[in-house]
């Protein structure tokens, strides 16, 4: 992070656009409320604009305004960010989310500092120092064709890459009791700082979360306890996932043994289970009849469960005995072949 510290301290001074990147939660926009509280700006506006959070059709009038009747729902004449930070600095986030068409329009603003209200025709002039972030690599948007080649150089003045949390362990306590101060201070707590116990599990978590994911964690601690020290006792269960070790083995298990259907009343009394019909009776009998109809034309009374496995299921049907339903077709063949000779 002395890097960035540097850069932050080194480019605050200058007007020069600066294009953060780094992960979700690590801070992006401090590192850009750094800069302008760092620089000659200071004292004008700070205006922030999440360009991921903002419908596409409402972007361009969220950054440049709009004038009564501009579009339907256009009831009074509006400043964008860029008159609202005039003077000051303006931070965009996710700045890779813009559409292709808003860009062009974006890359004259920054070169020319003027732009038109959404329908107007009269042009501003403004005077602002821009600042824009992404967790995305956006040169690999500009291969994919997602940002604007042009656009790319013309932000890509100053980078600055800020690294996620995993990988600043000697920032993860210092963050951490800066939070617990300030939340403490906010649900009127006492605590004393953090244990050892605790100080080791938070600087061994992998914080995927980054930043966010610590102050709330630390928000979590203060809530749910009463003061004095931070113990491991209070940290969420979800830290032990590096700091706690890998969790036990699942023991595996022999599957279940199927269980074999009941022997319905007829198989005890030793009357056959199927009943042999015709075929031109199948649409005679009751369809609230007991007893299913299978395709090989016989009605039995066997549950689905015997017979899902002692045949292969088929859709829409309820068994499927191959063999007997291939011969009962050919005798129907056989049966209207003799029909027709005769």
């Amino acid at each position: 992070m002395q890097g960035v510290y540097r850069t932050i301290e080194s480019a605050s001074r200058s007007k020069a656009t600066i294009f953060i990147k780094g992960e979700s939660g690590t801070g992006k926009e401090l590192c850009a409320e750094a800069i302008h509280k760092n620089s000659p700006r200071r004292d004008k506006p700070f205006i922030a604009l999440n360009c991921a959070a903002i419908p596409r059709e409402l972007m361009e009038s969220e950054i440049f305004g709009h004038v009564k009747g501009a579009f339907s729902g256009a009831h009074a004449n509006r400043d964008g960010a860029a008159a609202m930070a005039n003077g000051g600095t303006l931070f965009m986030d996710e700045i890779c989310e813009m559409d292709l068409d808003l860009q062009s329009k974006l890359l004259r603003f920054l070169q020319s500092e003027t732009f038109q209200k959404v329908g107007s025709s009269q042009t501003e002039q403004v005077d602002i120092r821009f600042v824009c972030a992404t967790n995305r690599d956006p040169w690999k948007e500009v291969e994919k064709g997602k940002f604007r080649e042009d656009l790319y150089y013309r932000l890509h003045v100053i980078p600055l890459d800020v690294p996620p949390l995993r990988e600043r362990e000697e920032d993860i306590i210092l963050l951490a009791e800066e939070f617990l101060k300030r939340y403490a201070k906010q649900e009127e707590k006492e605590f004393s700082g953090l244990s050892q116990s605790a100080r080791g599990m938070l600087a061994a978590h992998d914080w995927p979360g980054n930043v966010r994911e610590l102050q709330n964690v630390m928000m979590q601690i203060v809530v749910l306890n009463e003061g004095g020290e931070v113990t491991a006792e209070m940290l969420p269960k979800l830290l032990s996932r590096k700091s706690g070790g890998a969790p036990a083995p699942v023991p595996e298990t022999a599957p279940e043994p199927v269980a074999q259907a009941a022997p319905s009343a007829a198989a005890k009394s030793g009357e056959p289970d199927n009943e042999e019909i015709d075929p031109d009776d199948m649409e005679k009998r009751p369809r609230s009849s007991n007893r299913w109809l299978t395709w090989n034309g016989s009605r039995s009374k066997r549950p689905s469960s015997y017979a899902t496995e002692r045949y292969a299921s088929q859709p829409g049907c309820w068994a499927y005995p191959t063999r007997p339903f291939t011969a009962k077709i050919n005798a129907w063949k056989s049966e209207e072949d003799g029909a027709a000779n005769e």
